[in-house]
């Protein structure tokens, strides 16, 4: 069998190009894994549930203001 090249005038990517290219890719997948784990997160009634009682008692005003300081609390009595 033989194999013949798409574009046999295309020229090849350096080394650099393909390590731009991985990086782009790597960071475009590694995105898409967080808006997952993020979905799946906020999808929880339990989670829902919290993030509306937080709005509605008025320590925050959105759902995104209540995740990050949600956040920044555990993160300050973790590391404390």
């Amino acid at each position: 069998m033989t194999r013949t090249v798409p574009e046999p005038n295309a020229e090849l990517l350096s080394a650099e190009d393909v390590q731009r290219d991985v990086a782009s890719l790597t960071a475009a997948l590694e995105q898409r894994r967080a808006e997952r784990r993020a979905y799946e997160l906020l999808a929880r009634h339990e989670v829902r549930e919290m993030l509306n009682k937080l709005i509605k008692s008025g320590a925050c005003t959105s759902e995104e203001e209540a995740i990050e300081r949600a956040l920044r609390t555990l993160v300050t009595a973790v590391t404390r």
